[in-house]
């Protein structure tokens, strides 16, 4: 049993939300008891579901390369409904006829480059009957940073770059402007020649916003089908924010002309080891900071939202927690989040294909790295294992409603919940996805929602610490109930009737 003697504090590494703990020893146990019968019913808003809610953000710069069968057979078995291309701060580097990055040596550029053209992602894309967003080079150009002067020819460049997806036969019809531009460059610690990389190419978010228009413009009349989304920032939760990234929206929103829609980022980082409660209360606590600030003002320029990466980074000393249970936990509570609300048209994951820290595939043998436990090439991470399932039941769906539970129990001393779901309906009827995120089994009415007998899968883990290596290391259960249901601690639960 994980006990505490010191309250967590919020705090920020590289721009995004972390935690930090200190002092473990006697005290009362993490989540209160739960006491009675839990009554489920739907309310809130009903939102529209399509089969591009949920997808992946397709870094791919470890292999094994797009086309290969093995991997084509591991993505039309997830079938994400969207792969962003080719995401991540590469996208900033990119030189898509040579499917790497641009020439020269960039962040985050392996020594060994892996073939990334468009026919071979064109594959990737077939396999598993995902649209593909395209995520423009905005910042370099000829191995360089780029210009005001040279935005006319930025812009060609990327143009010459849809056209040749289409001719692949690739749909136009997600299009980004670019990756966090709102920071002032590549981030890592300590600070590298290319930390102002961004800030060099806009100085200003006014600078990015009228460059952009162009983009915009051009985009459309092209491809007229396409949406376009322009980079937008979550400043929520962030000590000593820079000017650049608290003003950002401020800036952006006002000048910008014709977009579709605005991407924001939700990785969100964990610093210090804490008890499961104070790591699994964060994605909701962050949430609804993020709804009554930026997901309000987007609102009121008329923009929906795309989440083009979200995650949990684990960047505890020993790391602690990723490609543990509690991971995957930590990303299907995001899931939820982002899929039941009207105003997030997409939510990706971040990343492909990599290690248990970032993706939901395993690139090879070592996901936890050298000295860690052997990981199954293309079998689930932690956080893909948990995608997987969520994904499934809301590309089933035509139509989600958040769930409300009676009495509401809490994490914790917090004031986040520990069971949070979505009503799905979908042409087959009703489904239920949830999240029990406490130490204890709960038990559940769901009269309000199924009238008879329904059927109930429960994926768990022998304990929240356990790390997911690939097929075998989670529990799956099926059964069926009417009326009442126990359900297991830290769970993800799928219920149809």
């Amino acid at each position: 049993m994980w006990k505490r003697t010191s309250q967590a504090r919020a705090v920020m590494l590289s721009g995004f939300v972390v935690l930090s703990a200190t002092g473990y020893g006697s005290g009362r146990p993490e989540v209160r008891p739960l006491i009675g019968v839990v009554q489920v019913t739907p309310a809130g808003p009903v939102r529209v579901v399509t089969s591009s809610l949920l997808g992946l953000n397709g870094v791919n710069v470890t292999g094994p390369p797009w086309n290969a069968p093995s991997f084509g057979a591991a993505l039309r078995r997830f079938a994400p409904g969207v792969i962003r291309y080719p995401g991540g701060n590469a996208a900033n580097y990119w030189s898509w006829p040579d499917g790497w990055f641009q020439p020269g040596h960039w962040p985050g550029e392996p020594s060994q480059p892996v073939n990334d053209r468009l026919p071979l992602f064109t594959a990737g894309v077939r396999a598993s009957a995902a649209l593909p967003l395209f995520d423009l080079n905005t910042v370099t150009y000829h191995g360089a940073i780029g210009s005001a002067a040279l935005n006319k020819a930025m812009l060609d460049q990327q143009l010459k770059f849809l056209r040749a997806a289409s001719a692949q036969g690739l749909p136009i019809r997600m299009v980004e402007l670019g990756n966090e531009l709102y920071q002032n460059g590549y981030t890592s610690h300590p600070p590298n020649s290319h930390s102002d990389d961004w800030a060099r190419r806009f100085p200003t978010a006014a600078d990015y916003a009228r460059q952009m228009n162009a983009w915009i413009t051009a985009i459309h009349r092209e491809f007229p089908h396409a949406r376009v989304a322009a980079v937008a920032a979550d400043a929520n939760d962030i000590p000593g924010i820079s000017r650049r990234r608290r003003s950002w929206n401020a800036e952006v929103l006002p000048l910008l002309r014709g977009e579709d829609a605005v991407t924001i980022h939700e990785n969100l980082y964990i610093y210090g080891v804490s008890p499961p409660s104070t790591v699994l209360a964060m994605p909701y606590l962050h949430f609804r900071k993020l709804k009554t600030h930026e997901l309000a003002l987007f609102r009121s320029y008329g923009l929906p939202v795309w989440i083009t990466e979200f995650n949990m980074t684990d960047v505890t000393p020993s790391r602690a927690f990723q490609g543990t249970w509690l991971h995957g936990l930590f990303v299907a509570e995001e899931a939820l989040l982002f899929g039941r609300n009207p105003a997030i048209k997409y939510a990706g994951l971040n990343a492909t294909v990599g290690t248990a820290q970032s993706a939901a595939f395993f690139d090879g043998p070592h996901g936890f790295g050298s000295s860690g436990p052997r990981t199954v090439p293309l079998g689930l991470t932690a956080a893909g294992t948990t995608l997987a399932a969520v994904q499934a039941a809301f590309h089933r769906a035509t139509h989600a409603q958040p769930l409300s539970f009676s009495p509401d129990p809490a994490l914790g001393s917090s004031t986040a919940p520990s069971l949070l779901g979505a009503e799905l309906t979908g042409h087959a009827g009703k489904e239920v996805i949830l999240v029990n995120l406490s130490s204890r089994p709960v038990t559940l009415n769901l009269s309000a929602i199924f009238r008879g007998k329904f059927t109930v899968t429960q994926i768990t883990a022998p304990s929240i610490m356990t790390l997911v290596t690939g097929p075998g290391s989670t529990e799956r259960s099926s059964s069926s109930a009417t009326g009442d249901f126990r359900i297991k601690p830290y769970a993800l639960v799928d219920m149809s009737g």
